[in-house]
């Protein structure tokens, strides 16, 4: 028996990196899995934090089918995943804002729902979901009406799943900025995955189902510009990992290291 397992998404660099290194060296888990698209480098960093490797291209059905047989294969349960993997296009891309949309949700959002893994999480030991958020995926960014929609307790994840239609659908007609939805499609999909977040935690009372900004951080993704260390940021979302049970909301989103407003 290995004991108790952890998945982290994206593990082989950025705040995926630090957050595996974190689980890893709280000796909380038997075994920490790094699932990542590029085999050579999850290899390489799973070798560096002293954890375990499985291919995993989030957004790619195919792969996640793949990922979740192996591991169930291996393993059997899950006690903790956090769902880290995540795209954002820069601002010099020159791709245009219509043909960012669908790759842009089918990761963050459609690609990361499918990987919530929740039949072996209910067989872990006290059994957590993290996802990495962001503060852009505030509430606010859409107008009243849909913020309602949104943040409802009656809420089911096919209605959102139909929200995000919507969105990806307006945004083609480019009607998006009238019918009042917001202008960054990578604020939208961690909108998104918080509004999941909400209705996973209402919907499986057994795991703690819970979301995180690591804030503004010096990785990849921000070219570098954030001025909070990976390593710190990545500490937003070990807390909802390694905190005990009775001490550990569900439904939640964390920033700073505390519970935040959406």
């Amino acid at each position: 028996m290995v004991g108790r397992v952890a998945v982290v998404t994206g593990g082989n660099k950025g705040i995926g990196y630090h957050i595996a290194d974190s689980l890893v060296r709280s000796g909380l888990f038997g075994a920490v899995v790094i699932g990542c698209r590029d085999e050579g480098r999850g290899q390489k960093a799973a070798r560096e934090l002293g954890c375990d490797f499985m291919q995993l291209e989030i957004g790619n059905a195919a792969s996640t089918a793949s990922f979740a047989s192996a591991f169930t294969q291996k393993y059997g349960r899950l006690d903790a995943l956090v769902n880290n993997a995540a795209i954002a296009f820069k601002g010099a891309d020159p791709t245009p804002f219509e043909q960012q949309t669908a790759p842009t949700l089918d990761i963050n959002y459609r690609g990361t729902r499918a990987v919530t893994l929740l039949p072996l999480l209910r067989k872990g030991e006290d059994p957590r979901l993290v996802s990495v958020a962001s503060m852009a995926g505030r509430l606010g960014q859409v107008q009243a009406p849909l913020q309602a929609k949104f943040s409802s307790p009656r809420l089911t994840l096919p209605a959102l799943d139909a929200l995000v239609d919507k969105f990806q659908a307006d945004v083609q007609a480019g009607t998006h900025k009238r019918s009042g939805w917001g202008n960054s499609n990578y604020g939208f999909s961690k909108l998104a995955v918080i509004a999941a977040t909400n209705v996973l935690a209402r919907e499986n009372p057994g795991v703690k189902v819970n979301c995180c900004c690591p804030g503004y951080c010096d990785t990849d993704m921000s070219s570098h510009r954030g001025p909070r260390s990976a390593a710190d940021g990545a500490q937003n979302a070990v807390i909802l990992v390694t905190t005990p049970v009775a001490q550990t909301p569900t439904g939640i989103f964390v920033r700073d290291m505390k519970p935040a407003s959406w």
